[in-house]
């Protein structure tokens, strides 16, 4: 009979231990299907040995912490990951970087217990670039200089050459395979349509050009690896006053940056899982409004001292301050939007309801689940596991949507 891995989506229930009966997989699909449960014995499990990770998975939810926060220690976001599993690293801030998108540096590893799993979210990156020479040579200069650098000169690449280029090099994996994330990126159209109309409305030359790809990853070691990331363009039209006609600057930011580790052959179970990761992602409001209060503060101090330059670099600073300011702002709205879109894509998640009406996405594949008001949840496949009777706590069954 085939045994799943205990991070697989699917878990099989295994027969009883000391001489109870179960309901037993006889067709060796590794799935209780309802008539191999139904023709076994009466039972109400009490008496069942029930094994974490074998009849059931604990999801937790990652509370990644912001240890300056805003006068004090404060939660940034949390996402759901199995229980047992150790965490390293959260938000740092990087005072006095000159890219105000890398300014918050957000960098978390988690890891299975045997180590065979391993989940890597990277900090977020921005890179400009300029198609008018003489100001890209200008920037190129500006970037000599601590007072006027800015954030990283190189032209703008889309989600699948990102991945296979800067962002394999900083997992330290080859990208042996990419595919583009077609749904993702229509949900990501949709919303850079709308804010490309609010933009002309408003008289703003912007318009925003967004993607997204998957990657399946080989590491050094021989493992495997799934790795998921988007990356919106922002391409901004500006007057050129030497040519009397319009040149363009291209503001590239990647916000979403993460690879699961797994043991080859496993990338399947890997991108179940990091499905269920994706699409649990929550930011903590307070802590959102805190930064995107910070932004505004310095696109205001920048806008303030760019008038004390000549009129022409004047405009051109604050406009830049501006779209910069803008772009934060906008990318930070879109991460829940797109969290839900991460998991359904890669199609490992499932959507389960409780009484009160909450909705979640958990991994595809279980048959119960259960639920804690702090965040936690129980996957389980056996019919007759039961965690108010087995580890005898109080939780919530959840009812899965048809």
């Amino acid at each position: 009979m085939r045994i799943p891995s205990p991070l697989a989506a699917v878990l099989c229930a295994l027969s009883a231990c000391g001489g109870t009966s179960a309901p037993f997989d006889t067709d060796g699909d590794g799935i209780i299907s309802p008539a191999e449960a139904a023709a076994a014995p009466e039972h109400d499990g009490a008496d069942k040995q029930f094994v974490e990770g074998r009849d059931y998975v604990v999801l937790e939810r990652l509370r990644v912490i912001d240890p300056s926060g805003f006068a004090q220690p404060m939660e940034a976001y949390s996402i759901l990951i199995p229980k047992g599993w150790k965490s390293q690293g959260g938000i740092t801030w990087q005072v006095g970087h000159p890219c105000m998108t890398e300014v918050i540096r957000n960098r978390v590893t988690a890891t299975s217990p045997d180590g065979r799993f391993e989940l890597n979210i990277y900090p977020a990156q921005q890179w400009d670039w300029w198609d008018d020479q003489m100001m890209l040579q200008a920037m190129y200069q500006n970037a000599q200089n601590p007072l006027t650098r800015r954030c990283a000169i190189a032209q703008p690449m889309e989600a699948g050459q990102f991945l296979q280029g800067p962002l394999a090099q900083e997992m330290g994996a080859e990208v042996v395979k990419v595919e583009p994330a077609e749904e993702l990126t229509q949900v990501m159209l949709q919303q850079a349509a709308a804010n490309n109309q609010a933009m002309r409305d408003a008289g703003v030359q912007i318009e925003y050009r967004p993607s997204a790809a998957l990657g399946e990853l080989r590491y050094p070691d021989g493992s495997g690896g799934v790795a998921l990331t988007s990356i919106t363009v922002q391409v901004s039209w500006m007057p050129n006053y030497l040519t009397g006609g319009q040149s363009a600057s291209y503001s590239s930011t990647c916000l979403q940056k993460v690879a699961l580790k797994c043991p080859a052959g496993q990338e399947a179970e890997a991108r179940k899982l990091l499905s269920t990761i994706m699409s649990s992602f929550r930011v903590n409001p307070e802590w959102q409004a805190g930064v995107s209060q910070m932004v505004r503060n310095v696109a205001a101090m920048e806008q303030r001292e760019t008038r004390k330059r000549a009129q022409i670099q004047q405009e051109t600073n604050a406009y830049i301050s501006e779209l910069r300011q803008r772009t934060w702002e906008e990318s930070q709205a879109s991460r829940d939007r797109t969290a839900e879109t991460w998991g359904q894509l890669l199609r490992g998640v499932e959507t389960w309801n409780d009484e009160q009406g909450g909705r979640v996405e958990l991994n595809a594949g279980y048959n119960e689940a259960w639920s804690r008001p702090d965040g936690t949840y129980i996957l389980s496949n056996d019919p007759l596991f039961d965690p108010n009777v087995v580890l005898k706590e109080n939780w919530t069954k959840l009812k899965k949507d048809q």
